[in-house]
């Protein structure tokens, strides 16, 4: 049998990619999309959708991924594709902010202090890197502000330097490069310190 016979079509497929992304806890990558289609498709008839989604390959979930974003860019729906670090979730678009803080009744948003910011961008930009190392930079004690980091999610010990004392090292995180915007680290190509948050989610501290 024609192995292209076994595949869905784009509209019945992309449905169910649609769907697995809105009904997700967590971001989805590629890989687990595929192994859910997998799954599922395991023990069902031999001519069933079910089936034929099985054999799905990483390239066209790729590009039904992509389909899925110029879709709801397109639809205008307050919708949108997010991609960071591999990983793909329907999100609402950051315009739309001030009506869902409405609906959330959440708080106004804030910005990150100047002083969080400058460290936030050496960690970024220098990762992994110390304490002490940050310190040498900025030339103030970064100690308050690593643990506001921490605790927002921004940043993460990454593992120990071979340093006397092995201290921790520092590196961001999933939700640095969601509140930026970025699909991965590799994205920060402009200056250091030009960060620039997604206007509705960054709180503040000194």
């Amino acid at each position: 049998m024609n192995d292209e016979h076994l595949l869905p079509t784009p509209k019945s497929l992309q449905s169910v990619i649609g769907a697995l992304l809105f009904g997700a806890e967590e971001p989805l990558s590629m890989d687990a999309l595929r192994k859910i289609l997998q799954t599922v498709g395991e023990d069902a008839p031999e001519a069933s959708v079910e089936k034929s989604f099985s054999n799905i390959s990483i390239n066209q979930i790729r590009n039904y991924l992509d389909d899925i974003g110029a879709l709801l860019k397109h639809a205008d729906l307050g919708l949108c594709l997010c991609e960071e670090d591999g990983k793909f979730s329907l999100r609402t678009i950051p315009a739309a902010a001030p009506w869902l803080r409405t609906l959330l009744k959440a708080p106004p948003p804030q910005k990150l202090s100047r002083a969080a910011l400058e460290t936030l961008a050496i960690i970024a930009y220098r990762q992994p890197i110390s304490r002490a190392e940050i310190e040498s930079v900025r030339g103030v004690s970064v100690d308050h502000t690593v643990r506001a980091l921490l605790e927002l999610n921004l940043i993460r010990t990454v593992g120990r330097s071979e340093l006397p004392g092995r201290p921790f090292l520092y590196g961001t995180t999933s939700s640095f490069l969601e509140h930026f915007g970025l699909k991965d680290i590799k994205e920060l190509s402009h200056p250091m310190g030009d960060l620039t948050p997604r206007e509705d989610e960054l709180p503040f501290f000194n």
